[in-house]
């Protein structure tokens, strides 16, 4: 029994040995992240280093899993316009809010009447009455919110509210003289897996970055000319010609657009040649 105890003890030391040689010939490849454009309203960034799997699980948190307000309650006080109350406590709901106080928040699941859980609601009136012959755009400008750091995201469109419209919210429906709509509404902090209204996202997308190698041979043999009307051929404009070296040189990957016109008019350059 004492040796069959050695010699076990001997197969484990070897077989933990070789694999602490194996795990030391490892390198680890560090993700890279690299800010291509960045607004208020959008993000375009490349991730290297990474799995596709990886990649769609970030596109899936952004959709379903940020945090955000929306219009969950609607209590309709007063409606006599040609919308019925369902449908406009649909589009209230449906309005985008500045969430960044959503992470100081609480979701209404986590309150606690016995212990000071933090905010939970944020509270909201709309009061709007067509006083004239012209019909009046209700729109999410109409908002009324207790919380200074709440209020709808602005936006328009030239079809919607013509081009020198005053107003840039979004429209919730139009009245006629005499006709009113007076709500309240009540915003709570929710997630896009439960309704799409707590999406964060219009749509949150990722494709594979193309790896592309010019042939240095034919580049060298295009005149300068030759060279400028390749790079104007491409219509993302994924090439740029330097004319103090005289080289090709590739601006980004990410406008490339897979239309293949770049090839097409290398390929019209050597026939006009032959």
């Amino acid at each position: 029994m004492h040796k069959r105890r050695t010699r076990t003890r001997k197969n484990l030391r070897c077989t933990v040995s070789q694999v602490s040689r194996k795990g030391a010939q490892r390198t680890i490849k560090m993700p890279r992240v690299l800010v291509q454009d960045l607004t208020t309203t959008q993000i375009n960034f490349s991730l290297e280093g990474v799995d596709a799997s990886l990649s769609n699980a970030i596109r899936r948190i952004c959709i379903a899993e940020v945090p955000t307000l929306a219009i969950d309650l609607v209590e309709v006080l007063e409606n006599s316009s040609v919308l019925c109350d369902e449908f406009i406590s649909h589009r209230l709901g449906l309005i985008p809010l500045i969430s960044t106080t959503a992470k100081d928040m609480n979701f209404p699941y986590e309150f606690n009447a016995e212990e000071e859980s933090g905010q939970t609601e944020v509270d909201f009136e709309l009061h709007a009455r067509g006083r004239s012959d012209q019909t009046y755009d209700v729109t999410s400008d109409d908002l009324q919110c207790y919380d200074k750091r709440v209020f709808p995201v602005k936006y328009t469109s030239q079809e919607e509210t013509g081009a020198n419209s005053a107003k840039a919210g979004i429209l919730i429906v139009k009245l006629r003289k005499n006709q009113e709509l007076k709500v309240r509404c009540t915003a709570r902090k929710g997630i896009g897996k439960d309704h799409a209204k707590w999406s964060p996202v219009a749509t949150a997308v990722f494709r594979y970055e193309p790896e592309i190698t010019l042939n240095e041979s034919i580049m060298k043999s295009l005149t300068d000319i030759e060279k400028e009307s390749f790079v104007n051929s491409c219509p993302g404009r994924l090439f740029r010609f330097d004319r103090e070296t005289g080289r090709i040189e590739v601006e980004t990957t990410s406008m490339h657009a897979y239309d293949g016109e770049a090839i097409k008019k290398v390929r019209e350059l050597l026939l006009t040649r032959a």
